[in-house]
């Protein structure tokens, strides 16, 4: 080849990569930069959108808690005791025995399914659960799973923030209240007047291996219905069973939605992550959902989230002092602990082990320290009777 037919080819070369280029680049000679100033005001306008929707819905929750907005059956804002006999009618749905709500649908068939294939089928039973303050304004957002007819399943760490509940899905925003609720096993059973969202299929985490795709499908910062994918980390033995490890991205909100397999069904409630891990997300086997039971008489849901017996002193530091068995349902561990009136605190764990420390409690929040370091909790509810405390990787269930 001559110099002028080279010269010529790489001419012809040099114009073709330059209309790729700009074709990538979205034509008509735009910048990188420019480009990325479209696609960042794109997101901005989304993300704008469906604040705007969910402004929208937490107006008709206020709406609904102060009367102004019609709802059926008016006196469903009640928190009755937890009747046994109101528990669902549990079987179970495969030889693994595993325990599944009457009125589920048939486990799928085995084959992997896409995630678009998986969300199309368990969407219509995701929920977005609000929580509210007796003013009716919403102190808490989560997710729930239709587990049974009428029944979500949820965290009790969502629904037990507040004096009043209400979910939406498929578009129908309705009251609900607490049916049961487990805080050992951090699941709440929401009973939910008038709901006609068919139930997902359930599956044992005896199903799962480590590696394994699964799909995370809830309400992550309010947005509703949002899927995320990921693989079984690592499958975490607790006293209880087994807690999940996963890599499919949770956030604050997505506490009570549901952790799905390659077929659709639920093998686990998406309820927390590592604060300051690289995406080390964690959810309870659905196995549980058939363990619950009320392990001591249950409050209604508008308990206040401190309280004590009629001419008790209701402080927390004094509710507070005297011993507590106590159970961290994150990592199985239990223990004895022992709150003295002079700030020292004794934990005398299961397995013998005995650690002394110092506390300071100031409104919610439990101080702790030892000669090294020191901790901090929130006290989520506490009376003379029980204890609910949230820390750092720890969420432990107390009673007297």
């Amino acid at each position: 080849m001559n110099d002028q037919a080279e010269r010529q080819t790489g001419v012809a070369l040099r114009g073709l990569v330059l209309t790729l280029v700009i074709h990538l680049l979205g034509g008509c000679g735009k910048s990188p930069d420019e480009i990325a100033a479209q696609d960042k005001a794109r997101s901005e306008r989304a993300i704008a959108a469906a604040q705007a929707e969910l402004d929208a819905d937490q107006k008709k929750f206020r709406q609904m808690a102060s009367g102004e907005l019609r709802v059926p059956s008016p006196n469903v804002m009640a928190s009755p005791e937890p009747n046994p006999s109101d528990a669902p009618n549990l079987q179970p749905i495969d030889a693994k025995g595993v325990a599944a709500p009457a009125g589920a649908s048939a486990a799928p068939a085995a084959a992997p399914w896409s995630a678009e294939n998986v969300f199309s089928e368990v969407a219509p039973s995701i929920a977005r659960v609000h929580v509210m303050d007796s003013s009716g304004r919403v102190v808490v957002i989560g997710s729930g799973v239709v587990i049974d007819k009428g029944i979500v399943i949820t965290n009790c760490h969502v629904a037990t923030r507040g004096t009043k509940l209400a979910i939406k899905i498929n578009d129908s925003v309705m009251p609900a209240t607490i049916q049961l609720a487990d805080e050992a096993l951090d699941l709440c059973r929401l009973n939910v007047a008038g709901l006609s969202a068919r139930a997902v299929a359930i599956d044992s985490v005896t199903s799962l291996r480590t590696g394994q795709r699964v799909y995370a499908i809830g309400a992550p910062a309010g947005l509703e219905l949002t899927i995320s994918e990921g693989i079984v980390s690592a499958l975490r033995k607790v006293d209880n069973g087994t807690v999940i490890q996963t890599t499919a991205p949770i956030s604050p909100g997505s506490s009570g939605g549901g952790l799905f397999d390659m077929s659709g069904r639920l093998v686990g409630i998406t309820t927390f992550q590592h604060r300051y891990g690289q995406n080390l997300n964690f959810a309870l086997p659905a196995d549980w959902i058939g363990q619950m039971h009320a392990r001591r008489p249950s409050e209604a849901v508008s308990r206040a989230p401190f309280s004590a017996d009629a001419g008790q002193d209701s402080s927390p530091a004094t509710l507070i002092v005297g011993q507590w068995l106590c159970r961290d349902w994150i990592s199985g561990q239990a223990g004895q602990y022992s709150f003295e009136p002079d700030g020292s605190l004794s934990i005398v764990m299961s397995g013998g082990r005995v650690a002394n420390l110092k506390y300071r409690v100031s409104g919610k929040a439990l101080q702790l320290s030892d000669a090294k370091q020191g901790g901090a909790a929130t006290i989520e509810e506490l009376n003379a009777r029980k204890m609910v405390l949230h820390g750092r990787n720890q969420s432990i269930a107390c009673e007297r």
